[in-house]
């Protein structure tokens, strides 16, 4: 199929500026902590977890930290060690019934959005969205909003659907 060079070079545009807006945002987020346990995370025993054993624990955790849910959920069923390793996230308990219960709870049109943004965002990415409680556009307060994968407090969620009628 041919394609206009000029469509080529606007894909192309789009994807540096959703590449940008991506750093801009990850580099904004504050750094959490990414294990869940009280012990050093280097006194994990690491049998059963195959050639991921050579890897020092530390930097096993960060991997996990930057897949999806649903590969993490998917890597518990694997052992009991997989297990273990995935439960020393921090706040995983939290996230996982948490995005269990909104994927419940959503409006059959909005289930799919809702399982596409769970399929692409890392466990970082939704660690952060649902456990920050301070609105991103006025930095009050508030509850978990999902609006173009941001968090927004009441007010500017309801100022925002009055702008856009």
């Amino acid at each position: 199929m041919y394609r206009h060079p000029w469509n080529r070079q606007e894909d192309a545009r789009r994807r540096a500026a959703a590449e940008a807006g991506r750093q801009r945002a990850a580099a904004e987020r504050p750094v959490r902590p990414l294990i869940n346990s009280s012990r050093s995370i280097s006194d994990v025993p690491t049998n059963g977890l195959g050639q991921l054993a050579i890897l020092p624990n530390e930097i096993i955790i960060v991997v996990f930290d930057n897949c999806t849910l649903r590969s993490l959920l998917r890597l518990e069923r694997v052992n009991k060690a997989a297990k273990d390793f995935v439960n020393l996230l921090h706040d995983i308990e939290h996230v996982r019934e948490t995005a269990k219960g909104i994927v419940q709870r959503a409006k059959p049109h909005y289930r799919k959005f809702m399982l596409t943004i769970l399929k692409i965002t890392t466990y970082r990415g939704l660690r952060y969205l649902l456990t920050n409680f301070t609105c991103e556009t006025c930095g009050q307060p508030g509850s978990f909003r999902m609006v173009k994968v941001k968090v927004l407090c009441d007010t500017c969620q309801s100022s925002r659907r009055l702008n856009s009628n």
